[in-house]
């Protein structure tokens, strides 16, 4: 029988593709047809928006103040903390002590940044000397129910902006999740994001979306509230609304 050029590489690579993580992520897509992609030209008005909204900042001044109180901030995936900049920066002039989250580009829920995230709560949390409240835009939504299922007591509230959560999603970055599906935890347990959190919860989408279908992006739960708004997926983080709604939801005396 014919050997392998590369034994040891032939050896990895089949067992890189016998990963749980391949067929969880393919799971998380639906294939039944009950939902679908946003049509294209959703897609196409997510990169002129890209280019055209660029919103000011809400005035601070009629919110109540966030007391110190310590926010985390997730970015979208293949994204950085650039992105939170400004919701960021908002949150700070609201009175909270917004951080972002300092991994890097977010890749998706592979160990390195699974176990980093977590590791990055713990200073926070010393910081505010209790539970912390974490935002997750897209699909650093996912990560931050899901850090909040592992750590409930850690966790104040759970703030995501177009998340499709409640999966099987339909989304037009399907391939790029395949390809790093390899590379994903195969112990992280995507069929419990859309399980009700112990803790107060704020889910943002819009039928505007051109990424995701925004039906995944809600769900109904105990503590939980859903808030429509307008808005391209890729931008609505600069939207005013939804920064102000953010301020509001994650007042130090609601959670």
């Amino acid at each position: 029988m014919a050997q392998p050029l590369f034994p040891g590489k032939a050896s990895g690579l089949m067992e890189r593709l016998a990963k749980p993580s391949l067929l969880r992520t393919f799971n998380a897509f639906d294939r039944t047809g009950r939902l679908t992609r946003p049509p294209y030209r959703r897609l196409a008005a997510e990169a002129w928006a890209q280019l055209s909204y660029r919103p000011s900042l809400p005035d601070a001044g009629p919110l109540p103040d966030g007391r110190d109180h310590v926010v985390l901030v997730i970015p979208a995936f293949a994204t950085t903390d650039t992105i939170t900049r400004a919701l960021r920066d908002f949150l700070t002039r609201c009175g909270y002590r917004a951080f972002g989250w300092e991994l890097g580009v977010n890749w998706g829920p592979t160990p390195g940044i699974l176990a980093s995230l977590r590791r990055r709560l713990d200073p926070c949390l010393e910081l505010e000397g209790g539970p912390v409240s974490v935002i997750g835009l897209s699909l650093g939504g996912l990560l931050a129910r899901d850090l909040a299922h592992d750590r409930p007591d850690e966790i104040a509230h759970v703030a995501t902006i177009v998340s499709p959560f409640r999966l099987p999603t339909a989304c037009h970055l399907e391939p790029f999740f395949h390809l790093c599906a390899p590379f994903y935890s195969d112990d992280f347990q995507a069929e419990r994001l859309v399980r009700p959190l112990t803790m107060p919860s704020t889910a943002i989408y819009s039928r505007d979306d051109g990424v995701v279908a925004w039906e995944s992006c809600r769900s109904e739960e105990p503590l939980g509230v859903c808030f429509e708004t307008t808005g391209a997926h890729s931008t609505i983080w600069r939207n005013p609304e939804v920064m102000a709604l953010i301020a509001r939801r994650l007042q130090p005396g609601d959670i």
